[in-house]
């Protein structure tokens, strides 16, 4: 049984600078002011040892203290893709325990990350994407999937992303996680294959095939994260209007979701990681804020350590 349980990136940040080692973080290419100062703010905060690959934008490098200065390693090289090849090469070598995108392209940086050789692919393994979010109104962090890699999810892939999200959740000290299965409406119905699959997905969870997890679907928004929600619509659900995780039918869905939160509700905090890659990797966007890119690398790192 967990002996913690995390319910606000704050609460994360304070858990991560407890335990008795940092998270290793190889940067790729910090060349712009946004990456570095989300770096030095995690450093600061006392989770993060960064190493910095590549040109760094040097103002913020300067006049560091002392205690900031130790866990901050500059390894200049000759150019962007010599750095984002670097970067991966030293995850993979076991010399980092995570990996961030700096100021470069992602399809450049996931060419490296999938490279046989030094790359960061696991065998046969599907790679998918998590984001977070602690939402006031609720009281607690709620993870999602997929909103940037996989377009429409396979049965397949779709239990990839409940395997991978649960994993993480349970990390966060959620010892059973409440996991809903989008939709617009809760009714399963040939007319929507989707909800065929996720019927067939609850199945599975209900015989353990996924361990320790609760999960009903289809369901929508409302009634996923609003007990309410549920008695409005003289509905039942064993989440109880109280899911811990979200997994979307599609990469639009998502997408839309995760653009609203982030930019409509007031004091919602982000942050969002590459899964199913043996390391995880911090692929914020350059319009993503410092203070989501400190949790996703917040997020990130728990993934490292051990309950």
């Amino acid at each position: 049984m967990s002996s913690f349980s995390i319910r606000s990136f704050e609460q994360l940040h304070h858990h991560l600078a407890q335990l008795p080692s940092r998270c290793r973080v190889a940067v790729a290419h910090p060349a712009d002011a946004h990456t570095l100062q989300a770096v030095l703010e995690a450093v600061q905060l006392g989770f993060v040892d960064a190493f910095l690959v590549g040109e760094v934008y040097a103002p913020l490098l300067e006049n560091l203290s002392s205690e900031i200065a130790a866990w901050v390693h500059h390894i200049p090289v000759s150019d962007a893709g010599a750095a984002m090849q670097q970067a991966v090469q030293m995850v993979h070598d076991g010399e980092a325990d995570v990996l961030m995108k700096g100021l470069v392209n992602t399809d450049d940086l996931l060419r490296h990350v999938l490279n046989k050789t030094y790359g960061l692919r696991q065998e046969g393994g599907i790679i998918s994407h998590v984001a977070a979010f602690y939402l006031p109104q609720l009281e607690h962090i709620v993870l999602m999937s997929d909103v940037a890699v996989i377009p429409s999810p396979s049965p397949e892939q779709r239990r990839a992303q409940l395997t991978y999200v649960t994993a993480l959740a349970h990390q966060l000290g959620i010892e059973t996680p409440r996991v809903a299965l989008l939709h617009f409406c809760e009714k399963v119905s040939e007319k929507f294959p989707i909800t065929l699959d996720y019927a067939a997905l609850k199945e599975e969870a209900n015989k353990g095939v996924f361990g320790k997890v609760i999960v009903d679907g289809p369901l929508d928004l409302l009634c996923s994260l609003s007990p309410q929600g549920l008695v409005d619509k003289h509905l039942t659900s064993v989440l109880e209007g109280q899911a811990d995780v979200l997994i979307f039918p599609d990469i639009e869905t998502g997408n839309a979701v995760y653009k609203t939160l982030s930019f409509l509700v007031p004091k919602a905090e982000a942050a969002s990681m590459l899964v199913g890659t043996t390391h995880p990797v911090v692929l914020t966007s350059r319009g993503d804020s410092i203070a989501t890119k400190v949790n996703s690398l917040a997020l990130a790192a728990i993934q490292t350590k051990k309950n």
